[in-house]
């Protein structure tokens, strides 16, 4: 296999300048047609490759894009960063994706080293921990940078960037009046993101449902862990009829709990949650969903961040993408 090559050694081994090298394999109108022949030909007989950090440090620009998430595990992060490849792939633009592991750390860490040349944009879903300690100055310094920013999902509402999200008050709100009009009583709120703010607002909107219903709102927080030992606690010692799982974790510790406890979904205990629409029809019961539409969010987030990039612009709004109810057996 032949060797590979740099620049300099292209120049070395042709008599040119590093300089007519380089705008020979850019076509450039400044070189002959003989002479960029040559050049092109013994680059790709070398197996010449461009390195792109560099030109990006020179011009500017890298056409690369980095999407920071906490995690690929999960269904709707997958999906997510499905849609944004489906928008990245039609385009010039390349993409970097990196895991966050919800560490704060491990995210200032991908912006410190991304923004310095690599990168010229970022999409962004807020790690947890990052959410915790309120420390944004990564998200404000990439700004000062000039780096095109999208946030989708977890967003920080001070940071001035496009964010995408979802309606999750509306819909938890919602789904909360839609198991009242069935007569169930004490519904519960379960959940193992509350540090999050989706899983801030998801909470805000089952309490305003249940309090303009003249019910008294119960919420129940663990990390993903406890979860189902904090619903088992709480169903041997009070009434219950329904719960809304904020979260995957949450949603599956509601089945296991209710198959621990002998309790009969939706019979005595209706569960409405949050997984993967893939997912849902092979629990048993089919689970009754909030579909987030993360294939959506993602292609949303991937195009508004295009088009600032091709505009050379970061704009402060929000697009809101409306998630729905689907309705199966376990409600």
């Amino acid at each position: 296999m032949a060797s590979k090559i740099t620049l300099k050694q292209l120049a070395s081994i042709l008599g040119v300048s590093i300089s007519t090298i380089s705008k020979a394999l850019n076509d450039s109108h400044e070189i002959s047609d003989a002479t960029k022949k040559r050049i092109v030909e013994l680059a790709k007989l070398h197996n010449y490759r461009p390195n792109k950090i560099a030109l990006g440090l020179k011009s500017g620009r890298t056409n690369t894009i980095a999407v920071v998430i906490p995690s690929v595990q999960n269904s709707f992060f997958a999906r997510a960063l499905y849609g944004i490849e489906s928008v990245i792939s039609q385009t010039k633009y390349s993409t970097i994706v990196c895991l966050t592991k919800e560490s704060h750390d491990k995210e200032v860490d991908n912006f410190d080293m991304l923004s310095n040349g690599v990168v010229d944009g970022f999409i962004v879903a807020v790690s947890e921990e990052t959410q915790t300690l309120e420390d944004f100055s990564h998200f404000e310094d990439a700004i000062n940078d000039e780096k095109s920013l999208v946030m989708f999902d977890r967003v920080i509402d001070s940071i001035p960037c496009t964010k995408v999200t979802t309606n999750d008050h509306t819909a938890i709100s919602e789904a909360t009046q839609g198991l009242i009009k069935s007569n169930r009583k004490n519904i519960i709120l379960l959940s193992a993101i509350n540090n999050l703010n989706v899983g801030k607002q998801r909470t805000k909107g089952y309490q305003k449902a249940m309090a303009d219903a003249g019910l008294t709102p119960i919420v129940l927080t663990s990390d993903r862990n406890g979860v189902a030992n904090t619903l088992k606690e709480f169903i041997k010692n009070n009434p219950l009829d329904a719960v809304i799982a904020l979260d995957t974790d949450a949603s599956f510790a509601s089945y296991k709990v209710a198959r621990d406890l002998d309790k009969k979904i939706p019979q005595d205990m209706a569960v409405i949650g949050y997984v993967s629409e893939r997912m849902a029809p092979y629990l048993a019961p089919e689970l009754t969903t909030i579909n987030q539409h993360s294939y959506t969010m993602g292609k949303t987030a991937a195009t508004l961040l295009i088009e600032q990039l091709e505009n050379k612009s970061n704009n402060d709004h929000s697009v809101v993408i409306d998630s729905t109810l689907s309705q199966r057996a376990s409600s």
